[in-house]
């Protein structure tokens, strides 16, 4: 079958889990005008379907899964990528995650630029969506397997050529930064996957034989010649084929910009050991459909204590969070703990900072042997790390409490724990230290889903491309914060691959031309008009979270970031109290948000062409004066 507009199907699968239906629905025209696709249609289609203060947990609550209008076309670093928003059970505002496996190409062959999914099933159920054909199992007696086993047992009751979106024993018990897992790669942050339990869905599998179509093929291969031509010059495809995201690890470190022992330092003498190490666990280089730069990193430790443990990666957050982050050397405990936290289906940033916050309170004697059920937290004991990451994925004694995240462990534990906690917005703290570079890390404050690194990517200070900036200084970080993250907004609306995108290894405006001449909208040919649309879609979901109760009390550092830092590249870098509300004024000036609040205006939401979110915000008495 042949779908008709170019490059997007114009349709979404809307399935209620209540009473188990399945119905095609058009997406308008216009909508696409206004948000592109993936991570834009998705928030909109939150926004307005989602009730104000919905429990996450609450039948009530939707997960939007949706693809880009460049997604399963043969175009280089955009083919696989797909994203999911919900709210989330984390930090109670908008939750978006991006994910490159097949599964969204696979969505958008079956017929389907955006699933919705509303409801709860009365018992644990599975979905195959097999082209426009939706059936629903009984899963109860997957409920309580792993991601890896409920993926084998699923492909046996689907037969070949389907791609899977599962959860794992972590989100069934409603751990709330819990994953969607989709072959060795997730929805990582925010709790989507505990979002997913609640309504009592275990998987869902999907198959599309549908043809997508390009409104200028001919065009698209021209362009996509110089597109390759590009990335096989970049510095930065030559290292992610060799070492993928950890790459960086070595070069984080020598800046001072890698967080070590809960954010203690930002500096680990020992990573040149982790770095040596990494490159003898590599037994495959891969990577996403239709793009050169493969950087997936298939590891297998083959003899020692952890002997059988592989995974796909490790990334560089994940390789930080069970290495630097809790003062371990042992790369094939890594790869070990890489594994179980994708087993079991939880976030490994957030895991690996609640291990360290509990390693910290237990060398400051906070918590003692016994409130950790005998576990010896000490620094970087691995054998006791895997133990706890069982106690987490199944609530089970400290585990239940730590479940919860950082934020709301510390405030159960009490004892002064909350200084430990390194959190904001009760989403814990990505792998780059705030205090040495400035720009990338006020972004946790102000990202519309917490502190993640992805989304507002401070690539001028951390790599000096695409131009070069001093991650040192505080002057112009708010503005050229929100320049980022509209950037990337707009980057999660096509959708292109990240790491390619925001340090331009192509020429946006390239970008821009191969988009238009896949879908013929010569509209969206020049970046100025995407970076409109990057834009309105984070004011929409900045809305989103205003509407949630997010002020500008929000948006503050913990204790630990106005200290300095005590050793390494960064010796002495800190922000103050002084320095955060500057950069914050700065920032909303920038946004044209008011001020004392952090909320969008309606000058500027109308401005956007969001009349009708401001229209909203007003009658809920949060649009300022």
């Amino acid at each position: 079958m042949i779908f008709v507009p170019h490059a997007i199907t114009g349709k979404l699968l809307r399935i209620n889990l209540t009473d188990k239906t399945a119905k095609e629905e058009t997406i308008p025209m216009e909508l696409y005008k206004r948000f592109v696709g993936g991570r834009g249609l998705a928030a909109w289609y939150l926004w307005k379907e989602t009730p104000p203060g919905v429990d996450p947990f609450s039948p009530e609550n939707k997960m939007v899964w949706g693809t880009g209008p460049l997604t399963g076309l043969p175009i280089q670093t955009a083919y696989t990528n797909w994203v999911g928003v919900t709210k989330s059970p984390l930090t109670y505002g908008y939750c978006r995650n991006r994910c490159v496996s097949y599964f969204g190409v696979m969505m958008k062959k079956a017929g389907y630029d955006m699933i919705i999914w509303e409801g709860k099933a009365e018992k644990p159920t599975y979905v195959i969506i097999d082209d426009g054909h939706v059936s629903f199992g009984d899963a109860t007696k997957l409920w309580g397997c792993t991601t890896d086993l409920t993926q084998i047992v699923m492909q046996e009751i689907t037969g070949p050529g389907f791609e899977y979106a599962v959860i794992g024993p972590a989100a069934e018990k409603l751990v709330r930064y819990a994953t969607v897992q989709s072959g060795t790669r997730s929805f990582g942050r925010g709790g989507h996957g505990a979002v997913m339990a609640s309504k009592n869905l275990k998987a869902v599998a999907i198959r599309g034989t549908g043809e997508l179509t390009m409104a200028n093929p001919e065009k698209v291969r021209e362009l996509s010649r110089e597109q390759i031509k590009q990335l096989a010059a970049s510095h930065g495809t030559k290292r992610m084929q060799q070492l993928g995201t950890t790459n960086i690890h070595g070069m984080v470190n020598k800046l001072g910009d890698c967080p070590y022992k809960n954010f203690q330092s930002s500096y680990n003498p020992k990573h040149e050991k982790i770095d040596e190490e990494r490159i003898k666990y590599t037994v495959r280089h891969a990577g996403c459909g239709h793009c050169i730069i493969s950087c997936w990193k298939y590891v297998a430790v083959k003899e020692g204590p952890y002997a059988g443990a592989w995974c796909e990666g490790p990334e560089y957050e994940t390789q930080w969070a069970f290495g630097d982050m809790i003062d371990n050397d042992d790369f094939a405990a890594i790869i070990k703990a890489n594994q179980l936290c994708d087993q079991y289906g939880i976030d490994t940033i957030s895991t690996g900072n609640v291990v360290a916050f509990t390693m910290e309170l237990y060398e400051k004697g906070i918590l003692k042997k016994e409130d950790l059920d005998g576990l010896d937290l000490k620094w970087g004991n691995m054998p006791a790390v895997f133990e706890l990451l069982k106690k987490i994925a199944y609530r089970e004694g400290i585990g239940d409490i730590l479940a919860e995240g950082a934020a709301r462990a510390a405030k159960k534990i009490g004892k002064g724990a909350e200084k430990y906690a390194m959190v904001v917005k009760n989403m814990e703290m990505p792998g780059y230290e705030p205090r040495a570079t400035v720009a990338h890390g006020f972004q946790y404050l102000t990202n519309t889903i917490g502190p993640v690194h992805s989304i507002g990517y401070g690539t001028q200070e951390v790599f000096q491309r695409p131009w070069a900036v001093d991650p040192r200084t505080f002057d112009g970080k708010g503005e050229l914060t929100a320049f980022n993250q509209n950037r990337l907004a707009y980057m999660e609306t096509v959708i292109w691959c990240t790491f390619a995108f925001r340090s331009e290894w192509h020429d946006p405006k390239l970008l821009a031309q191969i988009f238009a001449a896949a879908t013929g909208w010569e509209e969206f040919s020049t970046v100025d008009t995407f970076m409109v649309v990057g834009e309105r879609v984070w004011n929409l979901e900045r809305a989103f979270n205003v509407r949630e109760g997010l002020t500008r009390a929000d948006e503050h550092f913990p204790d630990r970031i106005m200290e300095p830092i005590p050793d390494g590249p960064a010796k002495g870098c800190h922000w103050t109290r002084e320095l955060e509300n500057k950069l914050l004024d700065e920032y909303y000036k920038a946004r044209g948000w008011d001020l004392a609040t952090g909320w969008p205006t309606r000058a500027k939401l109308e401005q956007l062409g969001l009349k009708d979110v401001a229209d909203e915000l007003e009658k809920l008495g949060k649009l300022p004066k």
